[in-house]
């Protein structure tokens, strides 16, 4: 007989602390503070009260900036950031968040 599934929640898999740098910093610093970090995405601190965070992942600084043959160290990453950043609570099913993020 089938078992029910467990309910996996976004909480279960989310990273307890991230790593905010300043959207001027360069790629190049951005990817050595991901090493150091052990980390593959780091979030944008606003720039003003009114503002809002940004992201940046690694798959952005690929696609963005090595595959287009651009100097890490040229490129700032609030050129390739994404913001807003999207927030969803802790308790949300991970398939509906799953979903979310493909849309």
């Amino acid at each position: 007989m089938n078992e029910p599934r467990k309910l996996v929640r976004v909480r279960d898999v989310m990273k307890e602390s991230v790593d905010i740098v300043d959207g001027l910093i360069t790629v190049a610093d951005a990817l050595r503070r991901m090493k150091h970090v052990n980390n593959l995405a780091l979030i944008v601190d606003k720039r003003h009260p009114d503002d809002e965070y940004g992201i940046v992942l690694l798959a952005d600084i690929a696609r963005q900036v090595l595959a287009l043959d651009k100097s890490p160290e040229r490129v700032n990453v609030y050129e390739i950031m994404s913001k807003p950043v999207l927030g969803v609570p802790p308790d949300m099913d991970i398939r509906y968040c799953a979903r979310m993020f493909d849309k």
